[in-house]
């Protein structure tokens, strides 16, 4: 069973615990250390009280008794320290309130290391929670920054393949341009060549016959080439062949696929004569327009009799059937 409380020492410990919070000496203790001081001063008084009541009785009935001189003679040679006495009780009561105090106050300090380890420990806590979050919200802050530059880097790549795009198809608009112009500047510059025979030579038809093979692309064979740059007039064999334009009998040869052939230059532009079965004109030869230079034949590589007729300007043939009807 628990021991009863009495009211005074409910309230002792009441005060006891406030004046701990308080950092104070409780009024208990204090009051306690004064009834003590009281106490022992009540008793040292009572005593010299006592003994001198005690000394007067004997004194005054004893007045010629030995004996009680012999017993009283040492109490009254006997100087009583009565400041002595009054200080050590003094000095005994600093020292138990110095011992309350120290106590107080070490229980004081305890409390207050306590409340620094729980205030420190508070801190801590508050610290690593503010850091938690302060690296939570870098984290979220990298994450979000490398979803940001992933976006923004897919967005380049989807505008570099944009641009790559654009570039392969601006490329391709330059090259389909660039072909274009280079066609139409060789298609021009065909026609270039054209009117310029056409202005600057007079060209007749060297032979009368059948074209049996035009100017340009052909299905070749082993004899026949794929690029035909002459025009092919079918006749009998030994048929007379006439000049086409007066000039110079640049060369005369019967080596190559043209078999017998030769060349008549006037400035830029020039004829070419071949598969002739015979020439009746040398290199170095002046050349009337009209007059007999060949015979029609099948040298070279050839199918049968028929006149190979080229026109040329600087080296670089035209269609003949532009320039003259044969």
């Amino acid at each position: 069973m628990e021991r009863m409380i009495s009211e005074e020492e409910r309230i002792r410990r009441a005060e006891e615990v406030s004046a701990r919070r308080k950092n104070r000496i409780p009024v208990s203790t204090i009051n306690k250390g004064q009834k003590t001081k009281i106490s022992m001063l009540s008793k040292v008084f009572i005593q010299v009280i006592t003994s001198m009541c005690i000394f007067g009785i004997i004194y005054f009935m004893n007045m010629n008794s030995s004996f009680a001189t012999e017993k009283i003679k040492p109490i009254i040679s006997e100087d009583t320290d009565f400041v002595g006495i009054y200080n050590q009780i003094d000095e005994l009561v600093k020292n138990i309130g110095n011992s309350i105090n120290v106590d107080t106050n070490s229980k004081t300090e305890q409390n207050n290391i306590q409340d620094e380890n729980t205030i420190d420990e508070s801190a801590v806590d508050t610290e690593n929670k503010t850091q938690d979050n302060t690296l939570n919200e870098n984290l979220a802050e990298i994450k979000g920054q490398d979803e940001s530059n992933e976006q923004e880097e897919n967005n380049q790549d989807i505008e570099g393949s944009k641009q790559d795009e654009n570039a392969n198809n601006n490329e391709q608009k330059d090259n389909n341009q660039t072909n274009n112009n280079e066609n139409e500047e060789v298609e021009n510059k065909v026609l270039t060549d054209v009117d310029f025979i056409k202005a600057n030579a007079n060209i007749t038809k060297p032979i009368s016959g059948t074209i049996t093979s035009a100017y340009g692309e052909r299905e070749s064979t082993d004899i026949i080439s794929s690029n035909h740059e002459g025009v092919d007039i079918g006749t009998n064999y030994g048929a007379e062949i006439k000049a086409a334009m007066a000039g110079t009998v640049e060369m005369t040869s019967s080596e190559g696929g043209y078999g017998n052939h030769l060349i008549i230059v006037n400035g830029e532009i020039s004829t070419l004569y071949a598969h002739c079965s015979k020439i009746v004109v040398k290199q170095g030869d002046y050349i009337e327009q009209g007059q007999k230079i060949a015979e029609v034949g099948s040298t070279g590589k050839s199918t049968g009799p028929h006149l190979h007729f080229e026109i040329r300007r600087n080296g670089k043939t035209v269609d003949p059937q532009q320039i003259v009807e044969l």
